[in-house]
């Protein structure tokens, strides 16, 4: 029973030893995705708004308008990341990501019936990551590159509505399908960037990274294991997360060593 009652302690004791500078650390800002399979079917949703707009307008009768749909490039991202710097210049990292793009549209045409486009769409990323990070200068302000692997989890929101009035003149051919749902998956991928610290206070220090992420989802699928097909091309899309993101936060030394040095 002492044998049992010592090894807690001698397992802190052990622990308090090894331990060293833990940084914690929180930032956001703006982020650039490719999504090259949903955004060629976006510019189909355009095509064929633009085509409306433009037959309608010289129908009379029939008035209205609908704006095209703004592609899903940019949105906002943000992370909560945590390094255990094992010395001076290396780091192990872990952290968590999320980041959120949207495109929207709405209108009407007004003619013998009220005929409505109306379509939206959001992507949520949610990663896990870990990797390393290498401090290479340090004057003062200090520059870093970082490497991680992990979990890229994905899910895309979409509603559509796409009513063609009666009264355009021909038969038309490669309407999206109307509906709702939600469509999820996701894939391992890599993440490597680059990052610039400067020490305000004690142990306090804003930050700037740039990172460029390479992911790709091969299918997203609904409960029912449909995969999207956004614009009713019978060809599944993917979902490419690669991109840029910018970010500005701040970072949270905490000394875990007995002695008390900095370790940085």
């Amino acid at each position: 029973m002492k044998g049992l009652a010592s090894l807690p302690v001698i397992l802190l004791l052990s622990w308090s030893a090894l331990a060293g500078p833990l940084e914690l650390s929180i930032s956001g800002g703006p982020a650039a995705t490719s999504l090259n399979d949903i955004n060629t079917a976006i510019l189909v949703f355009n095509t064929l708004i633009t085509h409306l707009n433009e037959t309608l307008a010289v129908i009379p009768g029939v008035s209205g308008h609908v704006d095209p749909l703004a592609p899903m490039i940019s949105g906002i991202a943000l992370r909560a990341s945590e390094r255990y710097w094992v010395a001076d210049w290396i780091a192990f990292s872990g952290r968590f990501e999320y980041s959120r793009l949207a495109t929207s549209t709405r209108g009407q045409y007004q003619g013998a019936e009220t005929s409505t486009i109306d379509v939206s769409a959001a992507l949520h990323n949610l990663s896990v990551l870990v990797g390393s990070r290498v401090e290479f200068l340090d004057v003062g302000l200090r520059l870093s590159g970082d490497v991680a692997v992990g979990y890229f989890y994905t899910t895309f929101d979409h509603a559509v509505v796409f009513e063609i009035p009666s009264e355009y003149p021909d038969a038309i051919s490669g309407v999206p399908p109307q509906g709702e749902g939600r469509h999820a998956g996701g894939t391992l991928g890599l993440e490597v960037g680059l990052s610039m610290s400067y020490p305000v206070a004690d142990g306090l220090s804003i930050e700037a990274l740039l990172a460029y992420r390479s992911a790709t989802i091969p299918v997203l699928a609904d409960a029912a294991g449909q995969s999207l097909d956004l614009d009713g091309n019978g060809a599944p899309e993917s979902a490419t997360l690669d991109g840029l993101s910018v970010q500005v936060g701040f970072s949270l030394a905490i000394d875990l060593s007995l002695d008390g040095e900095k370790g940085e």
